[in-house]
């Protein structure tokens, strides 16, 4: 899953995955569906992935 920052300030996500009917065998993109319970895990690892950005200690 690809999430990115928007420059409003919202979310926006994608999914990679295989073509269930054949087609490509390269893994595709495909829009996550609009369900709550995918916007929470979305949310969540965001606001953990801030977190850890906001405690950074520079360059080791």
């Amino acid at each position: 899953m690809n999430v990115r920052l928007l420059p409003d300030g919202h979310l926006a996500a994608k999914a990679y995955g295989r073509p269930v009917a054949g087609g490509r065998g390269a893994y595709v993109s495909f829009r996550v569906p609009d369900r709550p319970e995918l916007a929470a895990l979305i949310t969540g690892a965001a606001s953990h992935a801030a977190g850890m950005w906001a405690a950074h200690r520079g360059l080791g």
